[in-house]
């Protein structure tokens, strides 16, 4: 269990980020990749991994370098997942995260032990230049292989949980939102419950809290060892649990008014029953409609307690916008 302390200062510095954060979803990913650790929503993403990455040398270089720095469970290093520069590029984070400052390396590679890992572990504790190197190409193949081809499915699933938040927070404030992760999270002001791998207390201070939904964390949050760093806390994103395939029939099904209607109305999170009064048909006819629309991957359904909430996909809102600059 994670108990975190909030002053009122830090109610009003906390936020949800606004997109999914490369690092922590590479870390995260490789707890995935485990194979005793993988779950169905992962299973096509694990497959198609795992045969590309043996078609190279990664497959060896995940086990030999990323595995021993990321164990399958417990402590891994901060260094890994830089919040300062969650807004940059990924051939930037990479650089920075490879550059890492020797002191760096030692104090956070030390946790994990002299005899444990590689021989490359033990090297790169080191700052060794080469070590160095093998790391900036062992996270740049990973990230072309294990993510860049599924962005799109990890964004999705990071922007419809950022849509629940939003709507909780409209609905009720910082304590709504907070509110919303139960049962991930339990809020008894001050301090947020979360569930943790270790039993740990973290006070903010004032410093506020950045709330991350990621797409590969899975069963508990996630946060870093060093309480001094901005305070993140990481947790898995609602899953869509009604996706389907995306077809080219089914993205033909998508004319009409109605459907329009109800896409444009769900860029934040909404019940079908909300969509059927603002639209103006029955809730049987929204349900129809969004059926539609999830089949052409352009909405996305998730549950939030008793709420069942609609809300576009990033390809959806694409396709509002694209036709909002067409009529200016």
């Amino acid at each position: 269990m994670l108990r975190i302390h909030f002053t009122t200062e830090d109610l009003l510095k906390t936020r949800v980020a606004s997109s999914p954060d490369l690092m922590w979803e590479l870390v995260l990913s490789v707890f995935r990749l485990r194979r005793r650790l993988a779950v169905a929503r992962y299973e096509s993403w694990y497959q198609q991994v795992r045969a590309d990455a043996s078609r190279s040398d990664l497959l060896p270089r995940i086990r030999l370098m990323l595995m021993p720095m990321i164990p399958a469970s417990g402590y891994f290093p901060d260094f890994l997942t830089p919040e300062s520069l969650r807004h940059q590029g990924s051939e930037s984070i990479i650089e920075t995260v490879a550059g890492s400052p020797r002191d760096v390396l030692r104090g956070q590679l030390g946790p994990l032990g002299r005899g444990h890992g590689s021989a490359w572990l033990r090297r790169l504790h080191e700052a060794d230049p080469e070590a160095r190197a093998d790391l900036r190409q062992l996270l740049w193949d990973y990230q072309r292989i294990a993510l860049a081809p599924h962005w799109n499915a990890i964004r999705n699933s990071v922007e419809a949980d950022r849509a629940v938040r939003t709507r909780a927070l409209l609905d009720s404030g910082v304590q709504g939102l907070l509110d919303s992760y139960r049962p991930l999270m339990r809020w008894t002001p001050p301090v947020l419950e979360v569930r943790y791998s270790v039993d740990q207390t973290l006070h903010l201070d004032g410093r506020g809290l950045l709330l991350v939904p990621s797409h590969f964390c899975q069963g508990t949050a996630n946060s870093l060892a060093d309480q001094t760093l901005p305070p993140v806390l990481v947790y898995p994103a609602g899953s869509d649990r009604t996706a389907a395939p995306v077809t080219l029939r089914a993205l033909g099904r998508l004319m009409g008014d109605t459907r329009a209607s109800i896409l444009i109305a769900t860029g934040i999170a909404t019940t079908s029953g909300e969509l059927a009064r603002r639209v103006g048909v029955s809730t049987a006819t929204v349900s129809h409609h969004l059926s539609a629309l999830r089949a052409a991957g352009l909405l996305s359904t998730s549950q939030q307690g008793e709420l069942v909430l609609h809300t576009r996909t990033r390809a959806g809102s694409d396709l509002v916008n694209a036709a909002r600059m067409a009529t200016t």
